[in-house]
């Protein structure tokens, strides 16, 4: 496969023109730590998107930031942390639990697979922070969507619509976010020995009440154990995040320290905290573990039974229970009938997250469309790339 690198909007707007006029398609690549996720693409080419990096505009008073596409996370952290400011929805960096060798992931690779973090049930996913891109289309033209202000109602949503499209619409060259002021103190309740549905039921309940959690998880006895130190445990461990002003996060904590001392509460603040959630976010523990990875999106309510009825290895829940990470046996068939008719029944929605380019390939990734978002997802396809030129193959087959 040969490699065609840009540095700039027009020149991958030229590699889409000669593409068009040879009938060839191409594989989008940025950093390619996300490259084992989605289904294979196999083209004779890769348009890679890596130098098309570095800031553009910073502006902290206005809590604005505009960076090139294929700017590693790992560049941008810095630049924000210097004034106390992040990213809303913590994206997770993916590159190692995938094999790479270290954490290079990009913003627009995070923002192509909508990625985020635990924080992301309160504080919304790239969509909610993307204000507006340049990018290059299926007819090899370089095109501006969306603003530098969050109100921008100016014709179609087109940053929510790139979120999660993988790469099939189009590369992004350039993106504006919104950013948000840091969080003066974190600290995280810890509890172990809970069941998977005890510790759910409890995290729902936070949920609903006044107290402003901004991380509820719980890890299966499997995955905590892979936790060094004094949070290594061979049971679950349940793990609520509280992040704001230091007082509004002493109160939080010490109401649910009080509401929970006998049940061994342990309280975790600054690094430790933050270290933990990280390592949530960047699935640092299914790392760990051999097997079929699958990622459910589901009701919060519904996740003790999706598991029971899947029954996987080990999982690893967050989002109080919204987001379900589970561990299979390998198989050849993925597990998928059995996930996907349990999903299904739940209203949840189920991605097969790890597995060979085999499995991938002959059972599919996504979730299954059904005839209308099938013919939807095939209109906006066309719209932006009448003849497959990006990532063909990469969702669904035949788009």
């Amino acid at each position: 496969m040969s490699v065609v690198w840009v540095y700039n909007a027009q020149e991958a707007a030229n590699a889409v023109q000669e593409c068009l006029a040879d009938g060839t398609s191409l594989a989008l690549r940025g950093r390619g730590t996300k490259s084992a996720l989605g289904r294979p693409v196999t083209v004779a080419r890769t348009l890679d998107l890596s130098r098309i990096a570095g800031a553009v505009r910073y502006e902290p008073d206005e809590l604005i930031l505009t960076v090139k596409a294929g700017t590693p996370l790992s560049d941008i952290e810095p630049m924000l942390k210097e004034h106390r400011q992040i990213l809303p929805f913590e994206p997770p960096d993916w590159g190692p639990f995938f094999g790479a060798s270290e954490r290079r992931g990009t913003i627009g690779g995070a923002l192509g697979a909508d990625l985020c973090g635990s924080r992301a049930f309160k504080s919304g996913r790239p969509r909610d922070a993307l204000l507006g891109f340049t990018a290059v289309n299926g007819f090899g033209e370089a095109y501006k969507a969306g603003g530098r202000v969050v109100k921008n109602v100016t014709g179609y949503d087109l940053p929510k619509l790139m979120c999660g499209a993988f790469g099939t619409l189009g590369p992004l060259i350039e993106v504006t976010l919104k950013v948000l002021p840091a969080p003066e103190r974190e600290d995280t309740i810890v509890l172990r020995g809970m069941t998977a549905p005890e510790a759910l039921r409890l995290l729902r309940g936070i949920a609903g009440e006044p107290l402003e959690a901004t991380g509820l998880a719980h890890l299966s006895g499997e995955l905590a154990r892979h936790l060094e130190g004094v949070l290594g445990v061979a049971e679950g461990l349940t793990a609520i995040r509280f992040e704001g002003a230091r007082e509004a996060v002493e109160e939080r904590v010490a109401i649910l320290m009080g509401r929970f001392r006998r049940a061994g509460a342990r309280k975790l603040g600054g690094d430790v905290s933050h270290d933990l959630w990280k390592r949530v976010g960047n699935l640092d523990l299914l790392a760990r573990e051999s097997g079929i990875v699958w990622r459910i999106v589901a009701p919060p309510f519904a996740a003790p039974a999706i598991a029971s009825e899947i029954g996987p290895q080990a999982a690893q829940y967050d989002w109080a229970g919204g987001l379900l990470w589970l561990v299979l046996d390998d198989a050849a068939h993925a597990h998928a009938n059995l996930v996907r008719t349990v999903a299904a029944r739940h209203g949840a929605q189920a991605t097969l997250f790890r597995a060979n380019e085999a499995i991938r390939a002959a059972h599919g990734v996504f979730q299954p469309l059904d005839t209308t978002l099938d013919r939807l997802t095939r209109e906006v396809k066309a719209a932006f790339d009448p003849k497959a030129v990006f990532n063909p193959g990469r969702m669904y087959e035949g788009i």
